[in-house]
């Protein structure tokens, strides 16, 4: 018997569908990508339990009739390309004929379609045994497509999908990009019975980017339009408001949505040029000859390959720049960054604690496990700070964190005199652990210290930030916001928490959702990042001065806290430079 056999064609489909569906995002960009493809004009996403449960797809396209239905869930059939020239002038978003059949041997999967001039079918399709039933349906033109119980028979693929709300939220993300270059279709998207993203036709593409990104973005956007060769870079960028990650950032080619590389870098070095603290929103299209650009680089078609990526990126990077205020030669934009200046040597190599003595690495404590602590009382600027003597057992000894608090340097740091050298202590991220400690016992006790407003405050937020913040409601209101959706993409806000300053609310909502958004963050639960992102916000920030009594208390109540040593992004509290060191720098030792 041969060792070589060719496999069924059900594990090839399963095969297939482990390159084109990864999570039920997957599934939606591709069930969208043909509904676009269909020419509908209104596209509905309903979701059950983060689309893990249910996704359904309804549009208003073309449809298909009874023969096409039927194909279609064959594998590498498709309407979009009929030979290898087609392959290389493709201008449509799908083109593979994978993606039906890969989505229906992982779940439970129904289609309804009609062409409005005949009767319509329904065809189901069961991974478990590999069956497809079909029959006559009535329907309106167009097509229907539901995706049950995802992975339902490949439980390796399902125990990797993420929680409800995060797969959620990547659905949300998928919906609003498509939306982006389609400002005359409508979108809309259900969760569980209730409609978070609701996308009306826009009268132009400026507007369509306002209903994405926020209404706050109006003030602030620049369009961008830049011609290079055979390349055209248009769209839109944000000129003075700023994000604290790239969630705010979309790139098309030829109107379909990717992620390549000589983009992101020339969109970042562009605005790079303008010492942005943070990143512009960017919504930019590339347009480009077919012949130019590869997009059949990757199943998922996410990736492409350009002929000539240097003319690309030099179009890209001269748009934004001349949407920011600093039109360069074309010619200019791509000379390698000059060396970097050259330092002397450190007076002293400090000590960071980002590891605590011993080899203590910071770890989150539960903090409703822990007794109360109480708080020592108040110094003077020259008081003795000593460690509490109901540290934690689990933490490391904190006797050596003594000192005499001495100064504050540069309206930044609080300078402490210890026994073994100076010790520098960041004052903003001092704080923020303090609050974080502080906000998250509070969730914990469901004990919210909250100031009431005057009025309530509006706050207007993107398609997808407000999907974030839906799902946010609970722990917010957990730590003393009074929060509720108010209609569309706007929350009424009645009520804050006590240490919140009213016009910080809207940066601390942004950190929240970029927080939340951010995959690379080690904040894995959602108290954790609420607490995180609103003691951020909340803390007393740097270049303020603090009187003696405000460092010495800051200082016990840090020594106080469940980790000293580092704030709950990570980010070192204190820096020690030994006696040792400044005595060695003046040639006593």
């Amino acid at each position: 018997m041969p060792r070589i056999q060719l496999l069924p064609s059900d594990l090839i489909n399963q095969i297939a569908a482990g390159e084109v569906v990864e999570r039920p995002a997957s599934v939606v960009k591709e069930l969208v990508e043909n509904a676009i493809d269909a020419g509908a004009t209104v596209i509905d996403v309903l979701l059950e339990n983060g689309g893990k449960k249910l996704i359904e797809i309804r549009d208003n396209g073309s449809g298909m009739g009874h023969d096409d239905a039927l194909l279609a869930l064959e594998r590498h059939a498709t309407s979009k390309i009929r030979g290898f020239d087609d392959l290389a002038q493709v201008h449509t978003l799908g083109f593979r004929g994978e993606a039906l059949p890969s989505i229906a041997s992982v779940s439970r999967f129904t289609l309804i379609t009609s062409t409005g001039d005949a009767e319509g079918i329904e065809i189901e399709c069961d991974p478990l045994t590999g069956s497809r039933n079909s029959r006559p349906a009535a329907r309106d033109r167009g097509t229907t497509i539901s995706v049950r119980e995802l992975f339902e028979n490949v439980p390796a693929r399902r125990k990797f999908l993420k929680s409800a709300d995060a797969e959620f939220r990547a659905i949300v993300t998928i919906v609003s990009s498509y939306a982006l270059p389609l400002p005359s279709r409508a979108f809309r998207v259900e969760h569980n019975g209730r409609t978070v993203v609701d996308l009306p036709p826009a009268a132009t593409m400026r507007d369509r980017v306002i209903q994405i990104v926020g209404d706050e973005a109006s003030a602030y956007l620049e369009e961008i339009d830049a011609t290079i060769e055979h390349v055209h870079a248009a769209g839109f960028v944000t000129r003075g408001l700023r994000f604290g990650s790239r969630r705010n950032q979309f790139f098309f080619v030829n109107g379909r949505l990717v992620k390549d590389r000589v983009l992101t870098h020339a969109a970042n070095r562009a605005a790079e040029a303008f010492d942005f603290d943070g990143h512009p929103a960017i919504v930019l299209f590339v347009g480009i000859e077919p012949e130019f650009v590869d997009v059949n680089v990757h199943p998922a078609k996410t990736e492409v390959r350009f002929r000539d990526s240097g003319v690309v990126h030099v179009a890209v990077e001269q748009g934004i720049k001349r949407a920011l205020g600093g039109a360069e030669e074309g010619s200019q934009l791509l000379q390698p960054a000059g060396p970097p200046p050259s330092g002397g040597s450190p007076l002293f190599t400090p000590q960071r604690f980002d590891e605590g003595p011993s080899g203590y690495r910071p770890e989150f404590t539960p903090l409703f496990q822990r007794q109360s602590i109480v708080q020592p009382p108040l110094r003077e600027q020259t008081a003795l700070i000593d460690a509490p003597a109901t540290a934690h057992e689990t933490a490391p000894q904190l006797g050596d964190l003594q000192g005499r608090v001495i100064g504050q340097y540069r309206m930044s740091y609080i300078v402490i005199d210890t026994p073994t050298g100076l010790r520098l202590i960041d004052q903003h991220v001092a704080h923020e652990r303090v609050l974080y400690d502080r906000y998250f016992d509070r969730a914990a006790a469901h004990a919210p210290v909250s100031q009431q407003l005057l009025t309530p405050m509006l706050y207007e937020s993107g398609a997808a930030e407000s999907a974030v913040l839906e799902s946010h409601l609970e722990e917010l209101r957990a730590v003393g916001f009074e929060m509720e959706r108010f209609s569309g993409n706007v929350f009424a806000i009645a009520a804050v928490p006590s240490e919140l300053v009213k016009k910080d609310v809207d940066a601390f909502l942004r950190k929240l959702v970029d927080a939340s958004l951010d995959d690379r963050s080690h904040l894995q639960h959602l108290r954790e990042k609420v607490c995180a992102s609103l003691a951020c916000q909340a803390a007393i920030k740097v270049h303020r001065p603090l009187s003696g009594e405000e460092m010495a208390r800051l200082t016990a109540e840090l020594l106080d806290s469940s980790n000293p040593y580092a704030c709950p992004h990570g980010r070192p509290i204190i820096v020690d430079i030994r006696h040792f060191d400044i005595e060695k720098h003046f040639h006593r030792k």
